[in-house]
């Protein structure tokens, strides 16, 4: 794998609903998880988790920043289904742990994976677009200086035209990859060129 100068600070935010977990897209992920944390925790890289709550229509962090490989299998282990897909919410919680984790670590570049479907299901207000709220998050993205790539878990078909991983990935600045392509080696690769 390709070296680079500073650490990474690796956030997933990972659609956990059910749409996503019947593709056996939330295993995967998880798995992705733990080998990018085994593969670079020796150049001080940091891997933290953000997922939805089960039963409630909100994000949570489910794995604070860490480079402890037990403390991760644990946290993912745990990760409940979700009916809903807030991921406006999980965005913006996202976004708050990485700014966070920079005063701790200011050499640290601050990257959000998200995997997720595209189809967002709740927004951030009531009554509010929940498309409209994962674009703006995206946004808020960029302007914070966090590199973001979308790993599209959209099913081919009609669910993949509804999908808003690529306009998310624009909104963002960000990369847009097939979830079938992430492995650690291509998102440290990516992460290299871009960071």
């Amino acid at each position: 794998m390709r070296e680079h100068r500073s650490p990474f600070s690796v956030c997933f935010v990972v659609d956990n609903s059910y749409s996503v977990h019947a593709g056996r897209m939330v295993e995967k992920v998880k798995g992705l998880a733990f080998r990018l944390l085994e593969d670079t925790a020796h150049r001080g890289d940091r891997v933290a988790l953000v997922a939805f709550k089960g039963g409630v229509p909100e994000a949570t962090v489910a794995l604070p920043p860490t480079r402890s490989v037990a403390l991760a299998f644990r946290r993912l282990r745990a990760v409940p289904l979700s009916g809903q897909t807030p991921l406006a919410d999980a965005l913006a919680r996202a976004r708050r742990l990485l700014r966070q984790d920079a005063f701790k670590r200011p050499n640290a570049v601050p990257v959000v994976v998200v995997v997720t479907d595209g189809l967002p299901t709740v927004a951030l207000r009531s009554g509010g677009d929940p498309l409209a709220d994962v674009l703006a998050e995206g946004r808020e993205l960029r302007r914070a200086g966090i590199v973001c790539v979308v790993a599209d878990a959209a099913r081919p078909g009609p669910a993949a035209m509804a999908s808003c991983g690529r306009a998310l990935a624009q909104a963002s600045g960000g990369l847009h990859v097939p979830i079938a392509e992430l492995a650690p080696e291509v998102l440290l690769d990516a992460l290299a060129e871009i960071a």
